[in-house]
């Protein structure tokens, strides 16, 4: 309607510029410009009001503009909840496959901290010649002075024991001194278990369990 009204001034104005004189073309040309102008205003914000509701999501879509992110259920809570379901697998059959040269390898990984010949310094960690076996009745082991948290929590290095503790030695002695984060593969312990034999007299012989021994870390991770 406004446009038709727009077209009317615009004709009234060519047909009545016939009959005025110069003084009232121009009079009539300044009122119907401001009132052409007026009409022009109004229509281009007519026409960016309605880009903007094409360019811009409206209210209601605001709450799902972007993308959605979903957090699965317990999520965060996972690391607990395996540390407190570890179970370690028994050793003992392994040791029969065990490779003493990859072990030889991997034990690099303790050279830093011990020796493992006879008659070998002790370092940050005592000598383990002869450890298989042996027994943890006394804090001393060849000049070196054991935690007591490793004294509580075994009688002796037999394999499932050693285990454990290359595992993670803070699972068998929650205050031990022992820094190593483990191995945490089990054919890298048995492996290094292997070697330690090698550097043991006499090592205990591997008495497979007619079942399987697993060992429940949860125990020890609740004690912790």
């Amino acid at each position: 309607l406004w446009f038709l009204n727009l077209l009317k001034i615009i004709f009234n104005f060519s047909f009545e510029t016939e009959v005025m004189d110069n003084r009232d073309f121009t009079d009539k040309f300044r009122s119907n410009s401001a009132m052409l102008a007026g009409f022009v205003a109004i229509w281009v914000a007519v026409v960016a009001n309605e880009i903007s509701h094409i360019l811009v999501p409206k209210e209601d879509s605001l709450d799902t503009f972007g993308y959605e992110i979903i957090v699965p259920e317990g999520f965060g809570t996972a690391g607990n909840d395996e540390k407190k379901e570890q179970i370690l697998v028994d050793i003992k059959p392994l040791l029969a496959s065990a490779s003493v040269e990859k072990g030889i390898k991997v034990a690099r990984k303790c050279q830093s901290c011990h020796t493992f010949d006879e008659g070998g310094r002790n370092g940050t960690g005592p000598n383990l010649y002869n450890v298989i076996g042996s027994n943890l009745s006394s804090r001393d082991r060849g000049g070196f002075k054991l935690s007591e948290s490793i004294l509580e929590a075994a009688v002796e290095w037999n394999y499932d024991n050693l285990n454990i503790y290359l595992d993670n030695p803070k699972n068998l002695a929650p205050q031990g001194t022992m820094s190593f984060v483990g191995l945490k593969k089990p054919q890298d312990r048995a492996d290094v278990i292997k070697f330690l034999m090698t550097k043991t007299l006499n090592p205990p012989e591997v008495i497979l369990d007619s079942v399987p021994a697993e060992t429940d870390l949860s125990v020890n991770s609740e004690g912790d």
